[in-house]
């Protein structure tokens, strides 16, 4: 397990019925906080990403890369729900958790009879957390969804030409992070008050609010009475429509990022290009901020900073120039040379390697959530499906081993069969 020091939300339980995605990741983030994170796994086939690629098996085992990001950290417990006895323990772990999350289809829950109306009965001040695409109520409540309905829900795919998908799963992702917040809302305020409540997110809300310029541009012409051609919003590829120099600029090796949009910086980068550029310092297209960021003059800066950024020998080359230069910049890196080499991934420890039973060193993300006193980050190695069934039920509610090794028997609780060799395993790595 993790030596990092106790985390700010430790001693919070979180009941985690997740799956996939926006769930997991969510309740991931909570564990990596210091919450104590009990995933209940679906009977004998666990959840759902365990079967996500990419899979590989090594030592006799199978596992997931998809499971073992967002699933780190927590303890797994392996339940018949079908079962009364299975029922009886979700609501013995329900009474002792703070919050309970969980993000399937709106229905699910409430046959299962956990629903927030029906859990709150056992557990008056819970925090109850949904995650789903379209939220509990409204036209689109019960309409099936993945990250990429969102997307398209939200106009967000719609924003792009030509139209793409995220190339990762911004619905899921922002989806999580805004449900962690909101529960940390409704820690605080049960503190205050000692009231629990519903929190119910929804995919398409959380990517609608972010559209960070588009829509406020429609809503302010609206405002003014615009009408026609005049409420056209322009869309976005690799370089911003309405901004410049803002944008992906392709070199002879690789693709550059310059954002220059203050007229300190704009001057050094003109002259940087040298002579056959410098053209831009009069002309009337690029005389200052505002004018250049149009959209009848955003497509013709663009067009010189291509030109310059493909003359040059090396995008690493137009990097230094920039840099020294002090106008923001980046050359795009790619995933391998983040994992493997990148000084601000090192230094942020935005990488760390922790053991992974049956695997061995396996490097994983860092927390991007940075405290002085309360450190965030994994505490944990992924576990298998049941692997925390008797530490669970004999700690979290008190059953004796015995009855619990008696509901195993009884078609009640189960436990991949790894977890049985996992003793020698953590023994044999010194774990």
């Amino acid at each position: 397990m993790s030596n990092l020091k106790p985390g700010p939300l430790t001693g919070v339980t979180v009941l985690d019925f997740t799956w996939v995605l926006a769930g997991p990741h969510a309740a991931k983030t909570l564990a990596d906080l210091g919450a104590n994170v009990i995933k209940v796994e679906q009977y004998k086939a666990g959840a759902n990403e365990r079967w996500l690629p990419k899979r590989i098996e090594k030592n006799g085992v199978t596992q997931s890369s998809y499971t073992i990001n967002v699933n780190r950290g927590k303890r797994s417990i392996c339940v018949n729900m079908k079962s009364p006895k299975g029922m009886e323990i979700i609501h013995k772990l329900i009474k002792k958790s703070d919050v309970l999350i969980e993000n399937f289809a709106p229905d699910v829950m409430g046959k299962l009879k956990l629903d927030y109306d029906q859990v709150r009965k056992i557990k008056p001040d819970i925090v109850y957390c949904s995650i789903s695409s379209f939220g509990h109520w409204g036209p689109y409540w019960d309409r099936p969804g993945y990250d990429m309905i969102a997307q398209g829900a939200s106009g967000w795919s719609n924003q792009s030409k030509p139209a793409i998908i995220a190339p990762m799963s911004i619905g899921d992702t922002v989806a999580a992070i805004h449900a962690t917040t909101a529960i940390n809302a409704a820690l605080y305020h049960r503190k205050m008050t000692g009231q629990g409540q519903n929190i119910d997110i929804s995919m398409m809300d959380c990517l609608f609010s972010l559209h960070e310029n588009t829509l406020p541009w429609y809503l302010i012409s609206t405002a003014a009475g615009q009408t026609g051609s005049e409420l056209d919003i322009p869309k976005i590829g690799g370089q911003h429509p309405g901004y410049a120099p803002y944008g992906l600029y392709e070199g002879k090796d690789g693709i550059m990022a310059i954002a220059c949009l203050t007229e300190p910086r704009w001057q050094p980068l003109v002259k940087l290009m040298g002579k056959e550029f410098e053209f831009l310092l009069t002309d009337p297209r690029a005389k200052d901020v505002s004018t250049r960021c149009s959209v009848d003059n955003a497509p013709y800066i663009h067009e010189q900073l291509s030109k310059w950024v493909m003359s040059l020998p090396s995008v690493a080359e137009c990097e230094k120039m920039l840099d020294e230069a002090g106008v923001p910049c980046i050359r795009c890196r790619t995933l391998k040379e983040l994992a493997d080499s990148d000084p601000q991934i090192k230094a942020r420890e935005m990488m760390v390697e922790m053991y992974q039973p049956f695997l061995g060193p396996m490097r994983h993300y860092g927390s991007p959530l940075k405290f002085s006193e309360t450190p965030a980050g994994p505490r944990g190695y992924a576990p298998f499906v049941g692997e925390h069934n008797a530490e669970v039920l004999t700690k979290e509610i008190g059953m004796a081993e015995a009855d619990v090794k008696a509901l195993y028997g009884e078609n009640v609780l189960y436990h991949a069969p790894e977890v049985d060799r996992l003793p020698e395993e953590l023994k044999k790595n010194g774990k």
